[in-house]
């Protein structure tokens, strides 16, 4: 029997990449899994700034169909000042979030 590391790493790396529909601007936005390295690196980045640290996640986590992201890094301040929180907040949850196995094999079905 394989050792429970390598289930898990087989387990991560077989997850399917994310989508969320933004209806407000008539897209689909995906993410990829992440890992705690992802997380940690934006969090020292953010210097404990919770804005910063959702608008990096946003930034770096956000992607288009072909894996390419939608936002760079000289998005921050008007990501920050001019784009509605709420949606900041719903696109940074969607890439921190850790989907449920089981409501993701039941939106299959």
């Amino acid at each position: 029997m394989s050792k429970l590391i390598d289930l898990a790493v087989s387990d991560f790396s077989n997850r399917e990449v994310r989508t969320l529909e933004m209806p407000e601007w008539e897209t689909t936005l995906y993410a990829k899994n992440l890992t705690l390295n992802d997380k940690a690196k934006w969090l020292n980045r953010a210097d404990n700034d919770t804005t910063d640290y959702l608008c990096y996640s946003v930034i770096f986590g956000v992607m288009d169909s072909e894996g390419e992201a939608v936002f760079d890094i000289a998005d921050k301040t008007r990501l920050r000042n001019n784009v509605d929180p709420e949606l900041v907040s719903r696109m940074a949850n969607f890439v921190l979030s850790v989907p449920d196995r089981a409501e993701a094999d039941r939106e299959k079905n």
